[in-house]
């Protein structure tokens, strides 16, 4: 980056924080089970928050 700052990666961290709410309410709504929806809610937060991550990763960082 031009002005040396580094951006900090916390996209998992915000995929397992939004990814366990949701998927316990969707939990509750189709499946009447939230331990199912807290499951599914991590798998797919920590699968989003990695790919913000890696998206948000520019090429001058990875050289």
């Amino acid at each position: 980056m031009a002005n040396g700052k580094k951006r900090p990666k916390n996209g998992i961290a915000l995929g397992i924080a939004l990814g366990l709410p949701f998927g316990a309410v969707i939990g509750m709504l189709l499946f009447d089970n939230i331990a199912v929806g807290t499951a599914l809610g991590m798998v797919f937060g920590i699968a989003i928050g990695a790919a913000i991550d890696a998206r948000s990763t520019s090429d001058e960082e990875t050289e």
